[in-house]
This record gives C-alpha cells, sequence and structure tokens, in this order.
C-alpha cells in the first residue's frame, strides 16, 4: 500500500480512536483474534474485512448478522473504501482516513528543458558543495575578504548558539555564518527519524533565507524523490500545485555537486519565448546539493518572485545549512538502513527456524531400505521443499519433492502451503491424481498468476518395492538400476498451481534391490562453475552410477564432492535438495561393506 489508511472509530457516544491498517487484509468484530476487536453487542464475532488490493481499499461483509453498512446504506458484495467514507457496524461508526506516506502533501515536479541549456547571465554557481562546513566558511570569508570568521572560531557552540532561535534578520545587515553552522548542529543534534530531521532542515532554511517556496529531494536509487514542499509561512504546498526546475540546474547541482543561485531568468534573451527555469512569475532561484564524500544524497531547491531575488550571501548560507545538514540526513539513512536489515535478519532468521522444522529431522528408518534427504537453501531460507510421510492406508511411505518459482520469502511461503496442503490430502485416502488434482486447484486459486511448484510426489510399498508416484513438471527422477541402466520417472503432467482442473496421471516403478532412487531439484544439475558450464544429467548420473554400492548417505557425499569440485568458488544460484532412496539387498545377499571409512 503507497498510501496509509486509518480507521476512526467511534461506539456509541464514546471517545474516538484510530487505527492504523497495517495488513493486506484486516478483520473486524467481536472476536479477540479479529484485528479490529469491536466492543459492540450488536456486531458478530467475525462481521467484517477490509482488504488492500491494487492499491484499493475493499470493505466485505462476512455475513454477519445484522449487516455492515457504508454511508447509510447497507452492502451486499465488497465495495471500495473512499477517504471520508462511514462505515457503521452495529453502533460503531468508523471513518476511513487516507494519508500519504509521509504525512506531506507534495506538489508534481516536472524537469524542463534540455540538459545542456546555457544558464541565465548573472548565474552565481559554486563548487564548495564537496567540501566540510568548516572549509565552507573559510573558502567563504576568504572570497568576502572577511576575517570575521576567523575571529570567531575561537568561540565554543554555546557561546555561538545563544540568542534566538530563529536566524531572520533585518535586509541589509550580515547574518553570522558560524553562528548559522551551530545552530543548524545544535538543532540536528537529537536523534530524530530521517521525516524528522528532513522537516527541521527546511524549517531551519526558511528561518534563515527569505524565500516563498521550498522543496527538499533526495535521491532513492536512480530516482530523484521531493520529500517537503513547503511556503514561506511553513505550511505543505497544495498538492495539485506544479513546479517546474530546469534539467540543466538539476544535472549542474547532482552531478558536479554545484550550488546555483540564478535571477531573472525569463528577462535573458536567450530564453525568452522558452520554457525557462522556472514559471509562475518566479524570477530568483537557489539550488544546493546535499553531498557526502562523493556522494550526492539530494538538494535543497527554494525560489522567489522578482521582488525579493536572492543574493551571493544567500546562496553561501544555504550551502552552508546544505553542508552541515549532509551529515544528520547520511546518518539518518545509515541507521535507518541498518535498523530495517537488522528487523529484515531477524524476521529472516525466525523464518528459516520454521521452515528448518518443517523439514524431517531424520529419515525414516525401513527395513530393508536406506533413505536420505538434505535441502540447501541458497539464501537465508528457500523455495524447495521435500518430505516423507508414513502413510496410514498401508505399509507404505509418501516420498515428495518440490521446487516453487522464485527465491526467498514468497517462495518459502509457498513452500509453507505446499507442504501443509500435503500433508493434510495425503491422508485422505483418494488417489494420487485426486491429491495432486486438489492441490493443484489449491495454489491456482490462492497464488498469483506467476507462481507455481514443480513437484514429484510418491508413495513407495516398502514390502513390494512398488513406487507410485505423480511428477508435476519437476526434474525427472533417476532409478538407477542395480545393473547401471537408467530409468527417468516421467508420467505426471503439469506444474502445480499453472491450469485449473488438470488431470493428472499415475505412474508406477519397482524398486528392485541394489536399485537407487534419485530424486533432486535443479539447483543441482543447473549449479555453474567460473566459466558458467552447467553440472549437469549426465555428470549426476555418472556420480550415482560410480557409487551405487555405497549407502544412501554415502551417494550424496560423493555428489556433495563432486559438486564441490565442479563448482569451486563459484556462488550457488539456486536451492538445492536430493532425496536418495537405496533398496538393500535381501539378507545372505548382502555386499560387504566398505573398508576405506565411506558408507
Amino acid at each position: 500500500m503507497n498510501s496509509i489508511y486509518k480507521l476512526k472509530l467511534r461506539y456509541d457516544d464514546q471517545q474516538e480512536t484510530i487505527v492504523e491498517c497495517t495488513k493486506t487484509r484486516m478483520t473486524i468484530g467481536r472476536s479477540s483474534r479479529n484485528d479490529i476487536v469491536l466492543g459492540d453487542p450488536f456486531a458478530s464475532r467475525f462481521h467484517a474485512e477490509i482488504r488492500f488490493e491494487k492499491e484499493e481499499a475493499l470493505l466485505v461483509d462476512n455475513g454477519s448478522a445484522n449487516g455492515s453498512f457504508l454511508n447509510g446504506e447497507i452492502i451486499s458484495e465488497p465495495v471500495v473504501l473512499k477517504p471520508g467514507n462511514i462505515i457503521r457496524i452495529g453502533k460503531t461508526e468508523i471513518k476511513c482516513i487516507i494519508e500519504k506516506p509521509s504525512g506531506i502533501e507534495v506538489p508534481a515536479v516536472h524537469l524542463t528543458g534540455v540538459l545542456n541549456e546555457l544558464l541565465p547571465e548573472g548565474t552565481i554557481t559554486t563548487s564548495i558543495g564537496r567540501h566540510s562546513p568548516y572549509e565552507i566558511l573559510s573558502q567563504i570569508g576568504s572570497s568576502r575578504g572577511d576575517n570575521s570568521v576567523a575571529e570567531q572560531s575561537h568561540k565554543t557552540a554555546e557561546e555561538i548558539a545563544v540568542g534566538e532561535t530563529k536566524f531572520a534578520v533585518p535586509i541589509g545587515e550580515s547574518r553570522d555564518m558560524l553562528r548559522i553552522v551551530s545552530k543548524v548542529g545544535i538543532a540536528l543534534l537529537p536523534h530524530t527519524s530521517l521525516e524528522d530531521t528532513l522537516r527541521m532542515v527546511i524549517d531551519l532554511v526558511f528561518d534563515a533565507i527569505p524565500a516563498e517556496r521550498g522543496l527538499l529531494f533526495l535521491r532513492e536509487g536512480d530516482e530523484l524523490q521531493c520529500r517537503i514542499a513547503i511556503d514561506s509561512n511553513h505550511n505543505p504546498l497544495e498538492s495539485s500545485s506544479q513546479v517546474r526546475i530546469s534539467r540543466s540546474i538539476t544535472k549542474k547541482v547532482l552531478d558536479e555537486h554545484a550550488s546555483i543561485l540564478t535571477s531573472d531568468a525569463e528577462h535573458d534573451p536567450r530564453f525568452q519565448g522558452q520554457e525557462s527555469i522556472i514559471l509562475s512569475q518566479l524570477r530568483s532561484v537557489m539550488a544546493v546539493p546535499f553531498v557526502s564524500g562523493e556522494a550526492t544524497l539530494g538538494m535543497i531547491y527554494v525560489d522567489n518572485p522578482f521582488h525579493s531575488r536572492f543574493t551571493e550571501e544567500d546562496l553561501d548560507i544555504l550551502t552552508t545549512i546544505a553542508s552541515v545538514a549532509s551529515i544528520k540526513i547520511e546518518h539518518q539513512k545509515l541507521l535507518e538502513a541498518k535498523i530495517a536489515k537488522e528487523r529484515i535478519e531477524q524476521e529472516l532468521k525466525v523464518a528459516s527456524e520454521i521452515q528448518t522444522k518443517l523439514q524431517p529431522v531424520t529419515p525414516p528408518h525401513l527395513k530393508g531400505w536406506d533413505i536420505t534427504g538434505v535441502s540447501f537453501p541458497c539464501r537465508e531460507i528457500g523455495g524447495d521443499y521435500y518430505d516423507f510421510i508414513p502413510h496410514k492406508k498401508d505399509a507404505g511411505i509418501i516420498i515428495s519433492l518440490g521446487d516453487v518459482t522464485g527465491k526467498g520469502i514468497g517462495a518459502a511461503l509457498l513452500m509453507s502451503s505446499v507442504h501443509a496442503a500435503i500433508r493434510t490430502q495425503s491422508q485422505l485416502g483418494i488417489t494420487i491424481t485426486q491429491i495432486m488434482g486438489e492441490i493443484n486447484q489449491y495454489i491456482y486459486d490462492n497464488t498469483p498468476t506467476n507462481k507455481f511448484v514443480t513437484l514429484f510426489f510418491s508413495i513407495l510399498d516398502t514390502e513390494t518395492g512398488v513406487l507410485k508416484y505423480c511428477n508435476c513438471g519437476h526434474n525427472l527422477p533417476l532409478l538407477v538400476r542395480s545393473s547401471g541402466d537408467i530409468n527417468r520417472l516421467k508420467v505426471g503432467g503439469t506444474p502445480i498451481g499453472i491450469m485449473p482442473d488438470f488431470p493428472y496421471v499415475e505412474g508406477e516403478e519397482i524398486i528392485e534391490p541394489g536399485d537407487v532412487l534419485l530424486i533432486y531439484s535443479d539447483g543441482v544439475t543447473e549449479s555453474i562453475n567460473s566459466e558458467g558450464i552447467e553440472f549437469g544429467e549426465e555428470r549426476l548420473i555418472e556420480v550415482v552410477q560410480k557409487n551405487s554400492t555405497r549407502s544412501a548417505r554415502g551417494i550424496f557425499d560423493r555428489l556433495d564432492e563432486a559438486l564441490s569440485r565442479f563448482v569451486g568458488t563459484t556462488p550457488a544460484v539456486d536451492d538445492m535438495t536430493v532425496v536418495i532412496i537405496k533398496r538393500d539387498y535381501g539378507l545372505g545377499n548382502a555386499k560387504p561393506p566398505l573398508t576405506d571409512g565411506s558408507y
């Protein structure tokens, strides 16, 4: 949600409370399990909900006893909520409030003109944006032949900061640059959020410089975003208003770290009949960068009408404020990025722990069978899945392995859904094709169109060795016979979640003593080395054939060694999951154990 949705609740004549909608689905009712709990006896336990879809908020009645009303009319189907709409549930009135994320309305800002157009005659440009505040003060003082800055350098910040809280001085009087630096620094000392810091900076600019409008921009990736836009009374500019800024000014400020003062642009003959620096009869513009080292964090832009043109001293002050503020802005951006990173890392850690617990703790120990399974996500959490489930109907065991499209949190969430669906459906006593049909329809109905799952699902009869299976678009499992021959398990259908009502087909194989079944995700065969060459199925088969006399775990260890040698230091590009099932030779026919310490 790009906008902030809030609900103002009032029950009868009681005091209002405000609830911010922080989830894509907010439930409302008397039950304590709701996101918004109502102490209203006329509300149902799960009365209604608000869903956020495609930047719209929808009010949905959940079949409540007394109905849900929007602006006095009962609703029978989902309706879109607008700012100021009144929802009534029982005796509770709920007003909808929609705000911008920053809480500040900003106007539309347009960059105009061509990149290399000349700036007006009389434009003042400095390159002091790269330097520290104290270097700037020294340069300003030197350029004026003014020793006042140097004379005050021995004073303490406390001595300089004593006095009025605002900088504004009568026109014509020289303004104390070192005092301004100190006041800006002291004002920005307290710990504040980035938004509060930006608001303080623009307020300090208006206190120091007689400007009509001021805009503060920050770079977000490759984009320049307007974060604050206010007038001389510190009120937000109307969102319906438009501000146009010359591309040449923007490029010079952001790319060259230049501070610019330009005046009377529309009277310059080179700009007559053209869109120049600014519209709306404005005649004077200043633009100054926020600079940290070689990086430009953003810029301050202020403008004025003709009768209040800016001076070179105004440019010095704005440059100084921006230079001091850059340190605070960079610090806050880094701090907030660090906090966000730590929060995400903690959430990923919890998600990883949950995902680990969903995987089998140990492989099943079945007489006559040797089974192992291993999964390695390429990130903190992955989209691969495997499971061993006892089959209640007979002496068999369910073996499944799946691969969700994508990586990260989204893939992990979908994997968890598949895990739960398989666990539930596989115990209902229905056929394999029916199980796949039910899971396919569930995933199709409840996930985005670009998400699907390749899945191999099988039921192994441990007494007869019969393996019934359905391959739903997954890599073909390899049944390596004791003779070295290869059977690929192809029968099944399309990946889960792509087509509704797909008619899946069941396949069958018999695993004989000495045979090895290898089920794997594409992260194994698609592992690449430094030359961009994939490990491939051929190498995978070769490893299994050479080591088929080893235990299931021993085969996996040899596969892991082969993969490690092949990829070298090349990082993994996908999750890797392997399940190996080997049928032991019968008693009296068992092959002798290996003596080299291997399995």
